[in-house]
């Protein structure tokens, strides 16, 4: 018996965002608790992180543009070492 594999294509946005969650500790813990394929209450989750207010049904198209509204909230609240970047040739 032969599997099918199933390809599962991501808008950016969806992407971005997943790749946003690392810089968040607190969020890791609460998103631990959702398994990844309930997807809607993570974003629910990081909505309420973000103080974002989520009101009604979502298209597709509207979840990819919270998810790139998100991801730009999250960058703002970001947790961690600010890095600093020297200009070429400038001694550390």
């Amino acid at each position: 018996m032969v599997k099918q594999v199933r390809v599962v294509e991501f808008h950016q946005n969806r992407i971005d965002l997943d790749r946003e969650l690392v810089h968040h500790p607190e969020l890791l813990e609460l998103l631990a608790n959702h398994p990844s394929d309930e997807f809607e209450i993570r974003i629910a989750e990081i909505s309420l992180y973000c103080d974002v207010m989520l009101h009604g049904d979502y298209l597709p198209s509207d979840l990819d543009k919270l998810c790139g509204i998100l991801r730009n909230k999250l960058w703002e609240k970001r947790v961690g070492t600010p890095v600093i970047i020297r200009e070429r040739g400038e001694s550390t």
